[in-house]
């Protein structure tokens, strides 16, 4: 794996990034953090856009690359952790139920919350398309909630027994899921379960404490 140690890190308070956040807080390696605050756009700054041009979070310059996208970064964490821990060495097949994971986390579940909490990103000004696009992201929650609760069962983590950077991922997205934004919500005893055992971790907390200093945010279980 690669060496290199001068990893900067961009973020905002409870967005995806928080996934990598917790990643690299677990891994123990030294990196820099910098916030991007979508609340004024900074994100649109050129400053950040000429790290990248996606003008999104996380973000991870990797001495003179950067990576973006949230799965890609996890990955690269992942790999950066000899011990297997956190992602599954190649050849493991719980390497790519962990890509299954972050994949279905991406994907569906981050995209179902966008339609409820920025319908207008898909429906534009239109009312009516907005209250549609609303509607329909709930509907599409409830079975993407109904997708992780059969896959947790009877699980401890996401991989079985023993915490990886699928994890991560699922906090952040059952958190959003808590959000007052979002009308309903099926039960989700087996998520919810997981996501108090994430909290629990040293590195969660620690992070938490960090990114509450800019952006104060809940946990369910406080």
């Amino acid at each position: 794996m690669p060496t290199e140690n001068n990893l900067t890190f961009f973020y905002f308070p409870r967005a995806c990034s928080l996934a990598v956040h917790i990643a690299l807080e677990e891994l123990g390696l030294p990196y820099e953090r910098r916030i991007v605050d979508l609340r004024t756009q900074e994100n649109r700054d050129p400053s950040y856009l000429a790290t990248n041009p996606n003008g999104a979070v996380p973000a991870l310059t990797i001495n003179q690359q950067t990576l973006t996208e949230t799965q890609a970064i996890l990955t690269y964490i992942g790999d950066r952790d000899t011990t297997g821990s956190l992602l599954p060495q190649p050849g493991n097949f719980l390497r790519y139920r962990a890509h299954e994971w972050m994949n279905f986390m991406s994907s569906s579940v981050h995209t179902y919350v966008r339609s409820i909490f920025r319908s207008s990103v898909y429906a534009g000004k239109n009312k009516v398309a907005n209250s549609s696009v609303n509607a329909q992201g709930l509907i599409n929650l409830a079975k993407a909630v109904s997708t992780v609760e059969r896959r947790l069962e009877n699980k401890t983590w996401a991989l079985g027994d023993n915490f990886s950077v699928a994890d991560a991922y699922l906090f952040v997205m059952y958190l959003w899921t808590t959000d007052e934004r979002i009308a309903r919500v099926p039960d989700r005893p087996n998520w919810e379960q997981l996501a108090k055992r994430v909290w629990q971790r040293p590195a969660v907390q620690r992070v938490v404490a960090i990114e509450r200093q800019d952006r104060n945010y809940e946990i369910p279980w406080e």
